[in-house]
């Protein structure tokens, strides 16, 4: 009643094609009928042959992490066998037992990483590609209730999700009752972002009109409209037109006979002197106040123990013979105040709308409550039995609700272990909330024992550092660390932790006093293992903020400790350590060595994480050295392992390598989709360390085809994030290098060399103060090299290129080698020779070509023609020429190619066409496909999955096709590639 334009809105949304919305927000007071507007969305989603997936928040369970999705999923997880999950998950089903532990099992779960976001955001990402694979075989409808009372986790999830399956058959119906929403900030800045995101809508719902109210009654009753005008004009006074509160006016009305059926007809109406209910509240307490005093004790008892009850834990508490107990179930039953449903073969009542339970709830004033709870907290214990710390959360809350001595040390008891179980899950926010309220109560009891708080303190310091709070943890830490005499084990790890969490404020002196406080304690103790984590921990601060030299001497004593203790995994760490050290600083052999060590004893001791970091040090070794035959099987066996582990933080770690490839090789279009991609992603898994070198290797390309634009506002967030302009504090070498490459690439190519210059001076100052002397090599001395060649600087050129040898020389980067002869070549022919530079430009190119790194390569070669034409080689200068033509053409680069065709201009000779053919035969490879398969009626989604690319992506290629044919639609897309004959390749 009263919802026609808002479900018609819905239904469309259901059948839209390429909706982006992915989660619609129902809200308004409570009672307005959200849940009603919701139900018939459902039911018309299940006409439509959609699944509905249906979960409800309840108050009880806001610190339960992901309830609300496990509401909604778990009834469908739990129908299906184990290798229909394990499809649908694509192997994951080890994550998604993790993240709703009441699947049971678990088993098989792989931790490729000690970061907690990693942990967290792999958990996410397999549920969400769960949700895709289960809505391509039957579109998905998820109905959340009550987000107001949403535990944070869900809220989390939720906002993931979101912004992950736009463009799927996916969509997330939420109610929220706008008057408790405010007590969630984490809500109100979730939908915020998501409604900034285009991935969310809030759709506000208005109570009813007088005039709908009248149709109401007319409707419901049967009655003409004349009759109930001034009554109906009376209840909507009374109710503003809330939904609820006129049922339950309505129906409390039939109750008592005010209003009552004769001869067929309702009657009644003419009596509008009583006296209403004045708020729901009073409806509902009416309507209760008519029920059996054992249906009133037992609903009492009901909404104590909270939203739903099980029937074991209701017979326990309500004191009733079992056939009384049955009676006034059926009798609330039968006035709809509760629901019987089963929930894993056991008998469940849940109130028929919260605000019944929240009414009575309230009614019981403070002392009744407590006491109440009390009991309900031991009969749960005790029909829980020996399973009762899997149902710490809800132990927890009712016994923090009580306030009985006795009961203190069992309310800091569960706390702890919610906790604890919360931490397992990466649910922060829950953890920290349950750990502090312990270390509340078991400060408060003085029956406590210090050791317990000593714990606590610890467990809380833990979680707020995975929250990202390392001012708090730091304050926790420190308070740990006093209260913990330095002979005991634990000292040496909050020495570490506090070291640690020091480093991650930016307190680098104060991090290195912690871990060196740790290490004194650690030798004094003779504790070797404590040792070597406390020397890799300080390795790792010396290495971020690039003091590598200074790490390695650090690192280096681990070893023999480790290797000592004949523990493989505490080796294998710190192999990997001393690997990815001298992946930076050299030689490369000691990388390769310490490398190929890790690998072979994190094998040993099945950790994936250790071994997929050393692996990727020495892909990053190979690639950056230019040896990309190495650095293809490299990605590949790192993609295997990130692939094994499930991670998409992992799988972007590869992607990096795969862009820089792509690029190098010349296939360009690959490399764009993949780079925007990866962007995309990172900036959703919030993955700053890496996101920087992503935006730089991915506005390479589109430097090199003349889309300036689009470079510099890739480059500009690069700059942004990393900190370039910063005027002081520490730098993160890898991201602050990788920006500065990026900035002095672009002013470059816009003709701004003096600025191009001080860039690159800026990055060399940093990876060369700082020994880091891969990232010099790494297009950062080419750039500066060719920065002061165009500007003029000839002799300053010849420096740059020399220190570019020596570094290549060092590293035994073959790379850096050709990059130095192609510097020295452009030197020689700047200084007046011509001939002498034609033989280093050819041996330049060549080299370059068979890294391969193409796009270099036919830069030198179009300065290879121009030395030839300067020195009357026509015929050899126009075969150069028509080479690097066809390399332009191939990879897009306008810029590079405009100047190719100048300069056939200049030789008198006439220019290939400017594209590889005309019409559909001008189309990349790339772009033909998508032609095709657009001609073949495949949506954008289609077409990505079919060729392994976004739907975004597709659509780039779309509109390019488009302007390159001069077309406007698919139609006469799909017309050109049916007169071409190319429908079915």
């Amino acid at each position: 009643m009263g919802r026609k334009d808002e479900l018609a809105g819905l239904r469309e949304l259901l059948r839209a094609d390429d909706r982006r919305t992915s989660v619609v927000v129902l809200a308004g007071d409570g009672g307005v009928g959200k849940s009603r507007l919701a139900a018939e969305v459902a039911e018309t989603a299940e006409d439509d042959e959609w699944t509905v997936a249906r979960g409800r928040a309840y108050p009880v369970e806001t610190g339960v992490p992901y309830a609300l999705f496990a509401d909604a999923f778990l009834p469908i997880m739990r129908e299906m066998d184990a290798a229909k999950l394990t499809v649908l998950s694509r192997g994951g089903e080890a994550e998604l037992r993790r993240l709703f532990p009441a699947l049971g099992g678990g088993e098989g779960f792989v931790d490729a990483s000690g970061d907690p976001d990693e942990f967290r955001t792999r958990l996410m990402w397999n549920f969400t590609e769960f949700l895709k694979s289960y809505a391509r075989r039957s579109p998905l409808l998820c109905v959340l209730e009550d987000l107001q009372w949403a535990d944070g986790s869900s809220l989390e999830l939720l906002h993931f999700i979101a912004r992950q399956v736009g463009g799927h058959p996916v969509l997330i119906l939420c109610t929220c009752n706008d008057a408790e929403q405010d007590r969630s900030s984490q809500l109100v800045q979730i939908e915020r972002s998501l409604v900034s995101l285009g991935a969310g809508e809030i759709r506000q719902l208005a109570p009813l009109t007088q005039e709908q109210v009248t149709e109401l009654l007319n409707r419901t009753f049967d009655v003409d409209r004349a009759v109930i005008r001034e009554f109906s004009a009376l209840l909507y006074g009374w109710t503003r037109g809330n939904a609820f509160f006129l049922e339950e006016i309505l129906k409390s009305m039939v109750s008592s006979g005010r209003l009552v059926r004769e001869n067929g007809v309702w009657v009644g109406w003419d009596d509008v002197d009583f006296s209403l209910p004045g708020s729901i509240r009073d409806a509902i307490l009416g309507r209760i106040a008519s029920l059996s005093v054992e249906a009133q004790a037992v609903l009492e008892l009901a909404a104590v123990v909270g939203a739903r009850a099980r029937y074991p834990v209701l017979a326990s508490l309500s004191g009733l013979d079992e056939p009384a107990l049955l009676a006034a179930l059926e009798e609330l039953c039968h006035h709809r105040v509760l629901d019987e449903r089963m929930e894993d073969d056991v008998i469940v009542y849940v109130f028929s709308h919260p605000l019944v339970r929240q009414t009575l709830y309230d009614q019981l004033g403070l002392q009744r409550a407590r006491m109440l709870h009390g009991r309900v907290a031991e009969a749960m214990e005790a029909v829980h039995g020996a399973h009762a710390l899997e149902h710490a959360d809800e132990l927890a809350y009712h016994f923090t609700r009580t306030d009985s001595t006795g009961l203190r040390a069992k309310a800091t008891a569960y706390l702890t272990a919610a906790g604890r179980r919360a931490l397992d899950r990466r649910a922060d926010q829950e953890a920290a909330d349950y750990l502090r309220t312990a270390l509340e109560h078991a400060r408060a009891d003085p029956l406590t024992d210090p050791g317990t708080v000593a714990g606590l303190v610890a467990l809380l310091a833990r979680a707020r550092q995975h929250e990202g709070d390392f001012e708090g943890a730091v304050e926790l830490w420190s308070d740990a660390l006093e209260r913990t005499p330095p002979e005991r084990p634990e000292y040496l790890d909050i020495c570490r932790a506090l070291g640690m969490a020091h480093f991650w404020c930016g307190r680098h002196d104060e991090a290195h006093r912690r871990l060196d406080q740790g290490l004194e304690a650690a030798k004094a103790a003779g504790a070797a293992a404590a040792l070597v984590r406390l020397r890799v921990a300080k390795g790792h601060c010396l290495h971020e903020v690039g003091r590598g030299s200074d790490a390695l001497e650090t690192v280096l004593p681990a070893l023999p400790l480790a290797e000592g203790l004949s523990d493989a995994g505490a080796t294998a760490r710190v192999h990997r350590a001393l690997a990815l050290l001298y992946v930076w600083i050299g030689p490369p052999e000691k990388a390769h060595e310490h490398g190929r060590k890790a690998i072979e004893l994190a094998r040993q001791v099945e950790d994936v994480s250790i071994e997929f970091w050393a692996r990727w040090g020495l892909a990053v070794l190979v690639g950056m050295r230019g040896e990309t035959g190495r650095m293809q099987e490299a990605i590949e066996q790192i993609t295997e392992l990130a692939d094994r582990s499930r991670s998409p933080v992992l799988r972007l770690w590869t992607a990096e390598m795969e862009i820089e490839l792509a690029y190098g090789r010349g296939d360009w279009d690959s490399g764009i989709a993949l780079g925007e991609q990866a962007i995309g992603l990172a900036r959703d898994l919030h993955q700053r360390t890496l996101l920087p070198r992503l935006l730089v290797w991915t506005s390479q390309f589109y430097l090199g085809r003349g889309e300036l634009d689009r470079a510099r506002e890739l480059i500009d967030e690069a700059v942004d994030i990393s900190g370039l302009d910063a005027t002081s504090g520490p730098v993160d070498v890898h991201q602050v290098v990788p920006a500065a490459i990026g900035l002095a690439h672009y002013l470059v190519g816009i003709g701004d060399y003096a600025g191009a210059i001080d860039t690159a001076e800026k990055g060399l100052r940093i990876a060369e103060g700082t020994g880091y002397t891969l990232w010099a090599v790494h297009r950062l001395l080419p750039v500066m090299a060719e920065a002061c060649l165009w500007a003029g600087e000839i002799d300053r050129a010849g420096e740059v290129g020399g220190r570019l040898r020596t570094h290549a020389a060092t590293l035994d980067h073959k790379l850096g080698l050709a990059w130095a002869d192609a510097c020295d070549a452009l030197v020689c022919w700047k200084q007046g020779d011509p001939e002498g530079a034609v033989d280093l430009m050819r041996r330049a190119s060549e080299s370059l070509e068979e890294i391969p790194m193409i796009p270099y390569a036919a830069r030198i070669r179009r300065q290879l023609a121009g030395r030839l034409l300067d020195i009357g080689a026509k015929e050899a200068a126009v075969s150069e020429l028509k080479r690097v033509h066809d390399t332009c053409v191939r990879l897009g680069a306008g810029p590079e190619l405009d100047k190719t065709r100048m300069m056939f201009r200049e030789a008198g000779h006439t220019a290939p066409p400017k594209g590889m053919g005309e019409g559909l035969a001008g189309l990349t490879e790339r772009e033909t496909e998508v032609a095709i398969l657009t001609a073949g009626r495949l949506t954008n989604e289609e077409i990505g999955e079919r060729l392994g690319i976004a739907r975004r992506t597709a659509s780039t290629h779309l509109s390019k096709i488009y302007k390159k044919l001069g077309i406007g639609s698919r139609g006469e897309l799909a017309d050109l590639v049916r007169e071409a004959g190319l429908l079915g390749h």
